[in-house]
Parts: structure tokens; sequence; C-alpha cells
């Protein structure tokens, strides 16, 4: 018999597909079978349930067409004694999903489908079979002798016992389990909150052999297990797992516990919260000026805080200045000294420097102003940002959106320390 390997595509693309042209939904077909065990042998008990949608096959597209649900739906049915199953009503022609009830919790897993002299192989590894196996039928063309090979699911299974010894009767707990596979090249784990039944009792399925480890929580006591071997189609049942006492918390000295709850020194706080405003000066060895990052507002507050350090604005007069600027202080957006005078070639920096250097963002350059006046000129000021990130400058007015983004700026000061050594270049 010709059997074909089934994979997560081929669960809806090649699962025995039949042709569906007709547009009315009014004729009826039977869905019938038996589901055997991998030895043949009958499997009783088993619910075999089908969902039927109001959709059909689009060859072109290499898949199914899932509308709206048949109503009223096919009634589930149960395997009798010799494993015999019918399903009557389907509505055809229709796209269906053949289930064994109910989904996740069900025991049994689906290995092999037979249907029309077709054999569908069932990989778990890349299947889930909660979603279903998709087959179209035909107008008033009964589907039968569909022959539906199972076999029991991998599972843990256990109780769940408090310190006293107790079974958790109807407990919620939160369970996870974390797998280690055989060959040590994979790990995975999963959970969530759970419900115990009466007994205190659990059952958690499992797909792929593997070493499990089984860890429950229950208002805040956890117990875990050692490492189980899981082998192919292996299931462990009478695992017990029983919570220890709560250990106690340790006391605290009401002195200390004061502490805790006293309101924070808010004085204290906003004394550091000033130092950090007001920085540290830093000395840069290749031309013995100090410098100093702190924040402000705008660039207004930045030029009177350096008019009261007796300093200026930062004037940056080479790449390996502004380099060095950016590491000790970091890549964030400062205002930097460059001034523009009102006459046209009247371009220096706040402590007299003559332009040397620049590194001009030429994307986001302001235009220059043909305006001449010195109120025109107040009022089309511009102030000059380094933006840290790419270490270019732009020019800047105040209603431009990086005045927001710029809390900081350098300032600087020459002659700071006296009688420092020049450094001797011949030295790293």
């Amino acid at each position: 018999m010709k059997r074909i390997r089934f994979t997560p595509i081929l669960a809806f693309i090649v699962s025995l597909v039949v042709s569906l042209t007709a547009s009315t939904y009014c004729s009826s077909a039977t869905f019938s079978g038996k589901v055997v065990d991998e030895d043949g042998n009958p499997v009783p008990d088993v619910t075999v349930t089908i969902k039927s949608y109001k959709g059909k096959f689009i060859p072109n597209r290499d898949q199914f067409n899932m509308n709206e649900l048949v109503f009223p739906p096919p009634q589930p049915t149960d395997t009798d004694a010799t494993g015999a199953f019918s399903i009557d009503n389907i509505v055809s022609p229709s796209v269906n999903k053949l289930e064994l009830f109910s989904g996740f919790q069900s025991d049994y897993e689906v290995r092999l489908i037979e249907m029309r002299g077709i054999s569908f192989y069932i990989h778990q590894y890349h299947f889930n079979w909660h979603e279903g196996f998709a087959f179209g039928v035909e107008e008033e063309n009964d589907i039968t002798d569909v022959k539906i090979t199972v076999r029991l699911r991998m599972k843990i299974s256990g109780q769940v016992l408090d310190a006293d010894g107790a079974p958790l009767s109807n407990e919620t707990v939160n369970m996870m389990v974390s797998r280690r596979s055989i060959d040590g090249r994979g790990r995975g784990s999963g959970g969530g909150t759970r419900q115990l039944d009466g007994d205190g009792k659990f059952t958690r399925y499992v797909n792929s052999p593997g070493y499990y480890t089984v860890t429950v929580t229950y208002e805040g006591q956890t117990v875990k297990t050692e490492e189980i071997l899981l082998e192919e189609g292996q299931r462990l049942e009478g695992l017990t797992l029983k919570l220890k006492e709560k250990s106690e918390q340790p006391k605290i000295p009401e002195e200390v516990r004061q502490q805790i709850v006293e309101r924070p020194d808010f004085k204290r706080r906003q004394a550091a919260f000033e130092r950090r405003r007001q920085g540290v000066w830093a000395i840069n060895p290749a031309n013995r000026h100090a410098y100093k990052r702190i924040e402000c507002e705008t660039p207004e507050e930045a030029i009177e805080k350096a008019k009261e350090h007796g300093a200026h604005l930062v004037s940056i007069n080479d790449a390996a200045e502004q380099e060095w600027l950016l590491h000790v202080f970091g890549d964030a957006n400062y205002w930097i000294g460059y001034t523009e005078g009102l006459k046209k070639d009247d371009k220096h920096w706040d402590n007299g420097d003559p332009l040397t250097f620049t590194n001009w963002d030429t994307e986001n350059l302001l235009a220059e102003s043909d305006k001449n006046t010195e109120k025109e000129q107040e009022e089309q000021k511009k102030y000059t940002v380094l933006i840290g990130v790419t270490g270019k400058w732009q020019r800047i007015r105040n209603n431009s959106p990086v005045v927001k983004l710029t809390e900081k700026a350098i300032l600087e000061k020459a002659g700071m320390v006296i009688g420092m050594p020049t450094p001797d270049k011949s030295t790293e």
C-alpha cells in the first residue's frame, strides 16, 4: 500500500483532497471506519470528531479556504468494542477536520490514516494533532473503511501533596515542565497554571523522548523533581510531589525596619542632583585645558553657566579634540560655542579662537540668512549642537525640535591647572 510521510504543510494540502465543484451545501455524506492500535487491535471508547467548514480546496493556491463552520455540526461518536465508528449527515461538498476528542487532552495520538487506498503517516514531532487532519468530501460521496492507527501518548502523571502529606484537592498550582533532549542538543520548557483533580492528581502529555523535570509551585512553596528519562512511547504514572514547609522569613530588627520605611532624605537627593548638574572638570593632556559637562535646558542657560564658571562654551579646534570630548563625556547632544556674527565672514568661537575645524551635518545645514539688521539677526539667532551619536554639528534655531533633545553643554577653561608639566611627545 502506498505511504506518504506527513508534514505540517501536507496537513492541509495533501490530506486526501477531493475536488469540490458544487456550489450548494445541501447533500449529506457518511464518514466511517475503525480505530486500531499499532498491533492492529481495536481501540474502543475513543471519541471521533468531525469539524465541517463551508469551504473548498483552491488548487491554484494549494490551500484550503476555511470559512464558517457548518451548523448544525456533525455529531461526535465513540468507537465501539470493535473500534468501529460512523458519523452521518456530513454536509457535502465540504472541507473537514478529523480530530480525536478532545485535542490536547486526548489520550491517543494518530500514527497513520488510511483512506481510499492512500496512507498518511503522521509524524508527531512535526504535526500538532489538535489542529486536526484536513480532508475534502465530494457531493453525496461517502467515505468508508477509514482506518485510523493510534497509540497512547507519552505522558507524565502524578499527585501533588501538601507538607502534611494530604492531596491538594481541586487546587490550582503553577506547573512547569522542562525538557533536555537525550543527545544534549536541545532544551525547552513550558507550563502555567493547572487545576488538580479531587485527589490532587494531574496529567501532562509530552511529544518526544528526553529528560524531563517537573516543578510545582503553590502559595510560595515549590517542589522540583530530579530529571526523568522518557524514551519513545513511554508513560510515567504515579509520580508524587510533596511540598515542603514554608521557610520562615528572616526577622528585621525594628531599628532597621524604621530606616526602610522612613521617607527618603530629599535634601540629600537634591544636593546630589545639583552636583550632577554642575559636573566635574576633566583635564585634556593634549592642550592642558579643563572641560566640564553641565546640564541645561536652553543654550542661553548654558552660556550663562559658562560665565558663572569663568569659562566659555567649548571650542573644538581639531578632530582629535572632539574625539577626546566624546570619549570622556559620552555621545549625548551638546551645546558648543560656535558663533556667527552680523557680518558674513564673522565666524569664530565664543572664546575668540578662529575657526580652524568644522564637522557640519551637510544634510541638515541651515541656509545663511539674508537679514542683516541686529534685530532681525537676533530673531534668526543660530546656536550649534554637537550630535554625539554621529559626531556631526548642526546649526539650530530656538524653534528646532533638536532643542528639546539637547540638555547638556560642554564648558572649556584654559589655564585652570598651573604648573602642569607639558606632555613628552616622545612617549605614549
